[in-house]
Parts: C-alpha cells; structure tokens; sequence
C-alpha cells in the first residue's frame, strides 16, 4: 500500500500540475515532508492525507490504493460468458466505478471487442448478469473505431444535427464545441475532405455532446495524427465520466489511465491499477509485454 500511495500522490501531483514546494505550501509542510512521501520514506498523518485528498480532488481510497470507492459503482458484469462458433468470454468479473479510466489490453481475438460490445448492449451474453446502475440512452457514450460521420455534410452541419438529436442544441453550444475541438478552420469543409486525424477529433466531440456517466472508445487513435493525438488525451483526461478504452498506446495509459485489464483467450487474466505497476518501477509496456509473454 506505501509503495502505491507515493505512486499515487506523485501522479495525481503531476496531473494537478503542482510543484513539490506549491503542494507544501497548501498543506503547511516542508517541501522535504511532500519529498520523502513520494520516495516511500515517510506517510503523512491522517488529517493530511484528508488535505491531500480534498487538493487533489480524489476519495481518500483512490489516493491510497488507486481503487475507486463501492459507493461510484457504474457497470458490473458477473460471471459473463459468450460463444459464437467458439467461446470468447468466459466467467468476465468486471465492476467499473466512477471516475474509472481502464485500458483494455490483448492480442487480437482476446475478446476486448466482445466485451465492449456486451457493456453497450450490441452483444447478449450467454451466461451471466451485466448490471448498469445507469441509464444507457442517457448516461452511455460510444465512440467506435468505424467513420460513422456522414461524409457529405460539413462538419458544423453534423455538429448541428447530432446535437439536436441529443436535445442539446444552441447555435452558441455548437460553435463552442467546434472552437473546443479545435475545428473552427473547418467548420464550412465537407467531411469528407477532412484528415484523418480531424475525422477522428469531430467524432470524439459527437461522442461527447452530453456528459454521460460511461465513454466507451474504440482504438480512437486509430489514424490521428500526432498533435490529434496529443489533443485527444490531453481533453479525455477532462472528462468527468468512466471510460473504457481498447488501445495500445501505452505511453498515454501511463499518463492517464487509472486501471488496466489484460485479457487472454477471452478469460480476464490481470486486472491491475496503474499506481500499482508504476511502483513496482515497470511502465505499462513493460508490464503489458512481460505478463503477455512478448517478446520486445
């Protein structure tokens, strides 16, 4: 647990964009006291890791272990299991809390897609229970690795028409998500004549119109560019929901992922926060490819 919470303070720190020294100074310690925190060779006392927590805006819990609270509780899968023309699920455990941001790792035919597809509701399992504690037509928001944009309309045009449907609709609501999104330069273009990466940065801000409880992403970096791709994490670590994303960008798991669950077979094998891995001095890659048996 000690070993966690330095991982921990020293992450949530960085994402608060806080120096040792300003971090002391909200707490009214000595910038050495937040130092030998972070190296594990002392713990602070009860009232300032309550202080801690209310700085960094994190539950006691998560600051100490990188576990969410029972309390945040979004979706529970028990004992899923699903087969086509084989099985690919098996006995899924899977409870995703509030807040939660998982990385869903493995080899292609592991059973990620499967997974999603049961949350979302695409796939029926076989076996099993799926519980939301939610509302899915308002509280769950799907970006999928297929272009569902409608190619022929210009990109304030889509934005215009999905905010409608969503009921969230202004003509000032619009213009400040295209500005959020960094495509005021193309609001008037047609959609197909987008980059790649721009394809990819309107669907992100369809997906997100409404503030919903649950994101489910696909490989969303899929064909972003890089300065995309930097925008996209940057944004989604905004975001006030859960998400789950299948992805093997493992550098952005690092920066902003609180969980990953490798799967294998169709079966969890490892479901691990990464203030864990992180103190155990391995990045996610590392981890990814010594618990998948890759050779780097």
């Amino acid at each position: 647990m000690k070993n966690v919470f330095k991982s921990q303070l020293y992450l949530l720190r960085q994402k608060k964009s806080l120096s040792q020294e300003a971090l002391a100074q909200k707490l009214y310690v000595s910038r050495q006291s937040v130092s030998k925190w972070e190296h594990g060779d002392a713990e602070p006392d009860i009232d300032k890791l309550i202080s801690l927590a209310d700085i960094l805006a994190v539950d006691l819990n998560f600051l100490l272990s990188g576990q969410q609270s029972n309390e945040e509780l979004i979706i529970q899968l028990q004992s899923i299991s699903k087969k086509f023309k084989k099985a690919v699920l098996e006995d899924i455990n899977l409870s995703v809390y509030g807040r939660d941001r998982i990385a869903l790792l493995g080899a292609n035919g592991s059973g990620k897609t499967t997974i999603i597809n049961t949350i979302v509701g695409l796939v029926k399992p076989d076996g099993g229970q799926v519980r939301r504690f939610f509302n899915p037509s308002d509280d769950l928001s799907v970006m999928s690795q297929e272009n569902v944009l409608i190619e022929s309309l210009k990109v304030r045009e889509h934005v215009m028409l999905s905010a409608q449907i969503q009921r969230q609709y202004s003509p000032i609501f619009v213009t400040e998500m295209i500005k959020k999104f960094n495509l005021n330069g193309q609001s008037q273009v047609i959609i197909s004549q987008l980059s790649g990466g721009q394809k990819k940065r309107l669907a992100l801000l369809i997906s997100l119109l409404k503030p919903s409880k649950l994101l489910i992403l696909d490989e969303p970096t899929v064909g972003m560019d890089l300065e995309s791709i930097d925008f996209f994490w940057h944004y989604l670590d905004h975001v006030g929901g859960s998400v789950i994303t299948i992805t093997h960008d493992f550098n952005q798991i690092d920066k902003y992922f609180t969980r990953v669950i490798l799967l294998k077979n169709g079966v969890i094998d490892k479901d691990v926060s990464v203030a864990a891995i992180h103190a155990n001095n391995q990045t996610i890659e590392q981890w990814y490819r010594i618990n998948n048996q890759e050779v780097g």
